[in-house]
């Protein structure tokens, strides 16, 4: 069945599902938002906070950290950016102005995410003692708020994700570090079996993820030690 034209989509949220597409609670959580408008904006506001705080988690346990139950999506934001280095090119250069500018659009985050609680306990259809003849949420609010969640996961979650090539996370994803998948596949491979291609990087990721770590582990260290080799200053020598 083709899709309506009126389908609602949230770009950066399904750039988050399919960067976890074996996470059943991320894709229920984008899909019932986008579905929810415009015919049930109270529906749609009540995942926008839920989903606001499941990429700030998701991102937290792939650094390896654990974030606490009890905290809520004001102090799950402020975890979670001491773990995104902001205001740095990919050539390791940090841009101070870049930094203040991410910094500022952050804070500008926990406007919106009260901004989301707000209209969310007053008309999401998850708010308590809410009046059975109380009027719906205007469809244009409930869609302000879904695509300021949108642009909050994108920053969030694109800087995490540039991050992630540059360093070995506790949940790692294939495709993460393309790098390193396309050194092992450069001497290894491509192999067939019955028929079926295989990618030697995929395949190591699939079958012994411990030996794939072990590896982009070393892989990582190497070319730390060749980047401090590089930058080390030349000596002359005197005549």
């Amino acid at each position: 069945m083709e899709a309506d034209a009126r389908s609602f989509r949230l770009i950066a949220c399904r750039e988050l599902m399919a960067s976890h597409p074996e996470s059943l609670v991320i894709s229920q959580q984008v899909e019932a938002l986008e579905e929810a408008l415009p015919d049930r904006p109270g529906v749609a506001v009540s995942f926008c906070r839920t989903l606001i705080e499941t990429t700030c988690k998701t991102i937290l346990i792939d650094r390896g950290q654990r974030p606490d139950d009890a905290w809520e999506a004001p102090k799950l934001i402020a975890e979670t950016t001491k773990w995104l280095h902001l205001g740095i090119h990919d050539s390791g250069h940090t841009d101070p102005v870049l930094r203040s500018g991410a910094e500022k659009l952050l804070r500008g985050v926990n406007n919106i995410i009260d901004g989301v609680v707000e209209i969310r306990n007053a008309h999401g259809a998850a708010a308590h003692g809410s009046d059975a003849y109380a009027p719906m949420l205007d469809v244009r609010y409930a869609e302000i708020v879904a695509r300021a969640t949108d642009a909050v996961v994108g920053l969030l979650f694109k800087t995490h994700l540039n991050g992630s090539g540059k360093s070995v996370l506790a949940r790692l994803r294939y495709g993460d570090h393309k790098d390193f998948n396309e050194w092992i596949d450069g001497d290894y491979g491509p192999f067939e079996v019955l028929e079926t291609p295989l990618i030697a990087s995929e395949a190591l990721f699939r079958t012994d993820n411990s030996a794939y770590l072990a590896a982009l582990s070393v892989f990582r260290q190497e070319q730390a030690a060749e980047a401090e080799a590089d930058a080390a200053p030349v000596e002359i020598a005197q005549p």
